[in-house]
This record gives C-alpha cells, structure tokens and sequence, in this order.
C-alpha cells in the first residue's frame, strides 16, 4: 500500500495527530480551575466538538433545518443577501457530495474489471512492464488527479437541475477561508473545539473547482451558517420568532404522540403573585402575568414543558467558559426556573388562574415532571444532569430532564406504550439516577432503560424514613445500596443505527433518503427490529388500562412496569390464582401490595375479586374506601384497585384514589379494622385450586381476606 505517497504521508501522522488532540483535551482538564463547577462541562463540550461529529441523525436534522428556513420572510432576506435559499443549499451541497461518491464508485468499479480482466488474459502472471503499469492505475484509482475529486459549478448543476448561478453563490458562502492562518493555528484552534468545517465544509481550488469534505457536515453547517448571516440583518427577529414556532409545535406534537388524551395548554399565560401579601392572600389576588410554553395534564400527571430555541455559540463551544455559562443559562436554567414557577404554583394552589379564564382546576394531579426541550443538541451536557446541578443550572430539589428536540422524536417513535415513557421520566430525573448513569447521548441513556432499566438502588435509611413500617434493614439491602458506583454508559445504538438506516431506504427508496417514497412493506423489507423494552407480563392489563381511559391509567401503567421482571410475573398471576379458587362463603379475595418509593412516591395496588352476590357500584364504594384507608395507613399518596368479576374472570372496573386532607368517618372505621401497617408478610395466593378447598374457612380467610 505505500506505493501511494499521499494516502502513506497522511497514515504516517494519524497517531501524532491522535495524541495531539488527546493530549489538548488532557491539557484542558487539567488546567480548569478546580473552584470553577462549570470547567468541567466546558471540557466536555470541546471534546464533544472534536471528537463528535452529530449526535441526531442527519435526516432528522435536515427536515429541522428545512422547516427553519422556509418560512417566507426568512426566505426572501436569504435570497437576497446569498442569492439562493435553505433548498437550494441543501440541493447543492448534496449533489456535490453524490457526484463525489459516484466518481469514487466508478474509478473502483473500472479499475476492478479492468484488472479482471487483466488477470484473466494472463493466467501465467503480469510481467514486469504490466505490474508497473497496473501499480500505477492503483495509485490513480487512490490518488487521482484534483479534476477526478472536485467538481464544477456547472456539473452540479446539470447534476441537480439548479440554475448555475445558484449553485456558485452555495459554493462560496460555503467555502472555507484559512487565510490569514498558520498550519499551527488551526491545529490548534481546532483541538480546542473551533472546528472551521462545522459552518465552512467546502474547499475551493485554484481552478475554480470545489470538494465538499464529508455530507456530514452539511445539516449542521447550513443551520449555523444562515444564523449566524441572519444575525446581522432585520430579518434577525422574524427568524427568532419562527424558530421558536417550530420548537413549539414539534414538542406538542412529538408528546402528543405519547400522552394520548391529554389536555393541552399551548401558550398560555398565567398569574403567579408579585409580593409576599400577594402570596398568602387569595389567587384571586395574584397580579404578575407570566407565560409559560405547554403543559400537558392527563388524569393525576402534569408535564411542564419549556422550549429553548436558542443555539450555543460557537465561541462557547471552542471553551470560552463565560460565554458558556451565558448560553446554559438561557437554555437550561431559564427553563427550569420557569418551569419550577410553574410547578410550584399547581403545588401550592391547585390550580391556575390563567389569563381570561377565572380557574383551572388542578386538584387532581399527584406528579409533575419538568422537560426542557431544545432545538440544539446538547449532548455533552444534558446527559451529565449531575454536573449541571453542580454548576447550579438545575437545583436537585427540581430536576428536569433536558432534551434535544431530535433526541425527543426519536425516543417518542421507540416508545411502545405511554406508560413506558412515563416510567423513563421518573427513572431519568431521579436525583440518584443523575450521580449514578452518565452517557455520551440521551439515547444510550434511554436504550439503557429499555435493556436494564435506568434502575437504582434506593437508600434504605430514606426508605424507612418515609415508610417506617419497614421491615428492618437486612445486610444484603445495604451491600445493593452500597456497591453501586458511576456507570458510564457507552454506546449501545447499533441496533438503532441499523433500524435507523433500513427506515430510510425503506421510506426513500435510497441510503441516503433521496427520491420518492417507495411503495414497500415495513414488516417484511426490516430485517433490524426496533429497540424496544422486553414484553412485560403485564402488557395485556396495561392495554386494557389505555383502552378503557380509566383515570390515572398512564401513572398505574407506569407503576406496574416499575416492579422487577419477577415481580411483574407474580403479579401477573394474582387474578388468575384468585379467580381459580373463590371462597366458598361469597366474599371476594383480595391481594394488596405496597410500592415504597424513597421520594414518597408510593402507591398501593390491589388485585380484589367481585362475588356475583355483590352489586357491583356498592363493591366498588366498600374497596375505594379500603383502598384509601391502607393507603393512609401506609402512607402513600395513591392507590389503584383493580376489580375482577368472578362470573366472568374479566376486569370490570379499575378504581383510583388518592385523598388530601381529613378522612370521612368510614374510611377512619375501615381504618381502625385493617391490620397493622408493619404486617407486610402476607401470604401469597394459593398455587393450586384443591389445595386451598381443602383448608378450614378460618384458614382461608386469613389467606386470601383484605388486610
């Protein structure tokens, strides 16, 4: 191979130029200031740059980049100044980018069959003259003269059916411009993250031809380079308004998707009191009007969404810490700050007083979440919550998970069931969560939940702390809590890549998601199933749960899937355990299980049999206030009952409570008959139908009655 002097000159200083950047970041980590809790973050950030292409799929990004820059103001002002548009510079750069392929493609093809045959005509060998001769079209094929690797104004054109003027001015507001600069100067500026290629991909030669580095570069490039152009013009404003439109609608639309029933407010504006009277007086009183960007409400669930359109610098990106700071400010910490407003106001009132409507009745919701939603794709950061709490953009009390636009389409299309993507909120958020699980990408975090659960031990001591019926804690409770130490989570979206990659052929008709949609059949054209979550055992009640919209469906589902692969299968058999073997005195069965949860998030879940004696609407009063007696008695804040009909062995009603404030008088007489709270080691329903029928009725009431 080293008969190719340029290709061998330049694999000779891959390893130094390896160690250059390695040693830069290195150097990097090194010098920040100890006392500085964003050094860290910023580090990241700048290996993010060099090392670190794009972290969404380019064709996610294109669609972005297109809605971005075609709305008509913003279209006009481009096309003026540039002399062409977002369409055109996708056009261009693309068709430069298959020509360059196609050339590669041909020269490899031609030089493989004419040195079949070659060898061929000459089964006995090449003689001297010939080996020199097929040497020299190896190194051609390699290392061809500029004229076979650029391309012409006019090749593209003919090549994409753009006129060639446009394709020219692409070219050179494209183009990069090193000027002015020294081989060291730009090594070293670009190991310190400010990579040139990032907004300038296209290399221009003396005789007016041009080269496009890699395709991917060209979603990000476009994207930068027109904002940065535009930030400089009246269109400036009009462009700001409409990439925050953009954000807006593809976040409602994209948790729309996996929220399905919610109400939505969109927009909105509220009041929020102004003083300390204000505050303990009266909503009626509140005379600050905010705004806040969506809130999803579904049942006993709010998700507080922010949207953060902004873009972080590039200055901030090569490491400048304060301009950073200034940029995670505006994208995260605003967010969160505003969101907590928010958050605190359902809290504390709830409900809202919105503007030009007297109330908003929130009294129902037990669990708010908190998403700020960017257009950038902040993958160096968001996913390292931990040091973002540090660096005090988020307060631990008030963790929000932050998410790039990109990554949020992605994760909403791998969802299978809403309760999933509810489950991945409470389990991404959690505070131990963001000291334990760190990653590159948000979406190894979230292939990680779907493989193993995003899951963490929960301090024992805080368990007892909210439920102190507890058992004791045993050894083997502290060693799991213990032993858990920082995972970093390397990349596991092979899987997704491929499936990724096969929905692009399929979708286009092309690898490079160019042409029309093929006519194909995804189920037998996909040879990559989608990544998804293992089957549960209990997806059939989940389904069941969604299907009917009992209340609090989305929170139960989420509360069911929380619970081990075992423990969802020993769940999945209580009714059919209770079903097969009733009592024979006409009352019903029952299995109750306490869910602890160390940030008091508790629930109780009940598995409860209706004898056909029983009318049905007074059973279901008796067991809501059962349920909301245990629950009380555990101290949980939410309770499910789920109601078999012993007649049918179908589920007939699913029963939610969860009740604030002073008890009525019957569900303090049902609490005084339960047992005590710290008798948790109730048995588990009998296995097998004769078994049980041949116990005495004293027994089998102990075994299967309410407790």
């Amino acid at each position: 191979m080293r008969i190719q002097p340029i290709t061998d000159a330049v694999h000779r200083r891959i390893e130094a130029v390896d160690a250059i950047l390695h040693l830069e970041q290195t150097k990097a980590l090194l010098d920040r200031d100890p006392e500085d809790e964003i050094g860290f973050i910023t580090a990241k950030v700048r290996g993010a740059e060099v090392w670190m292409r794009n972290s969404s799929y380019p064709d996610q990004v294109e669609i972005t980049v297109r809605e971005l820059f075609t709305n008509e103001d913003v279209d006009q002002a481009l096309r003026a100044d540039l002399g062409f548009g977002v369409d055109e510079a996708f056009r261009a750069l693309q068709g430069c980018h298959k020509i360059q392929v196609d050339r590669f493609s041909g020269r490899m093809n031609k030089w493989r069959d004419n040195m079949t045959g070659a060898m061929q005509a000459h089964p006995q060998g090449l003689n001297e003259e010939e080996r020199t001769h097929w040497i020299g079209e190896w190194q051609n094929f390699w290392e061809p003269e500029s004229q076979f690797i650029t391309v012409s104004t006019q090749e593209v054109a003919d090549y994409t059916g753009l006129d060639s003027a446009a394709v020219q001015a692409v070219f050179e507001f494209f183009k990069i411009d090193l000027s002015g600069s020294t081989p060291r100067s730009v090594i070293d500026a670009f190991a310190a993250g400010d990579n040139p290629l990032r907004t300038n991909p296209v290399i221009a030669g003396m005789d007016g031809r041009f080269m496009l580095v890699h395709d991917a570069h060209i979603v990000v490039a476009v994207r930068e380079a027109f904002e940065q152009h535009l930030k400089g013009t009246q269109a400036w404003d009009k462009y700001q308004a409409h990439r925050g439109k953009v954000l807006e609608e593809r976040t409602e639309a994209a948790l729309t998707r996996v929220l399905p029933g919610a109400t939505v407010l969109h927009g909105f504006e509220y009041y929020v009191p102004a003083t300390e009277a204000e505050e303990a007086g009266p909503v009626e009183g509140y005379t600050k009007r905010v705004e806040g960007d969506n809130l999803f409400i579904l049942d006993d669930v709010a998700i507080i969404v922010e949207d953060k359109a902004v873009a972080i610098a590039p200055a901030a990106r090569a490491g400048d810490t304060r301009r950073l700071r200034n940029d995670l400010k505006r994208i995260i910490e605003r967010a969160v700050s505003q969101a907590r407003r928010l958050r605190d106001r359902i809290k504390a009132d709830r409900g809202l007083r919105l503007h030009g409507v007297e109330w908003m009745d929130l009294s129902s919701v037990r669990e708010i979440h908190i998403v700020a939603v960017s257009l950038e794709d902040l993958a160096a950061t968001t996913t390292g919550t931990a040091e973002l709490i540090k660096a005090g953009f988020i307060d631990k009390d008030c963790i929000a998970w932050t998410v790039s636009l990109h990554d949020l389409d992605l994760i909403v299309e791998l969802i299978d069931h809403p309760s999933e993507f509810l489950l991945y909120l409470r389990r991404r958020t959690d505070p131990l969560t963001t000291v334990i699980y760190t990653a590159s990408d948000e979406l190894d975090l979230f292939l990680h939940f779907q493989q193993k659960g995003l899951y963490v031990e929960p301090d024992p001591d805080e368990l007892r702390k909210q439920h102190p019926y507890l058992p004791a804690i045993t050894a083997a409770e502290r060693r799991r809590f213990k032993r858990q130490a920082p995972e970093y989570i390397t990349s596991l979206t092979d899987q997704l890549d491929a499936w990724h990659r096969q929905r692009i052929v399929v979708e286009s008709g092309s690898p490079h998601g160019a042409g029309e949609a093929a006519k194909l059949d995804f189920a037998k054209t996909f040879t990559v199933k989608k990544p998804t979550m293992g089957p549960s055992p209990l997806r059939e009640l989940l389904d069941e749960l969604k299907a009917n919209r009992a209340f609090a469906w989305l929170s139960i589902g989420a509360t069911l899937l929380s619970g081990a692969k075992t423990t969802q299968q020993r769940m999945a058999r209580i009714p059919r355990d209770l079903l097969d073997d009733p009592f024979e005195d006409g009352r019903g069965r029952s299995v109750t299980i306490p869910m602890v949860d160390a940030r008091g998030d508790g629930w109780v879940l009940a598995w409860i049999t209706r004898p056909p004696s029983k009318d049905f609407d007074e059973f279901a009063h008796e067991i809501s206030t059962y349920i909301q007696a245990k629950a009380h008695q555990w101290g949980m804040r939410r309770a499910a009952a789920f109601l078999y009909d012993e007649a049918t062995h179908a589920l007939g009603r699913t029963l939610y409570e969860s009740h604030l404030g002073d008890l009525e008088p019957e569900v303090e007489a049902a609490l005084s008959k339960l047992r005590p709270a710290d008798a948790l080691s109730a048995p588990r329903p009998p296995k097998t139908k004769g078994r049980a029928r041949n116990r005495s009725s004293a027994k089998r009431k102990r075994k299967g009655g309410r407790c």
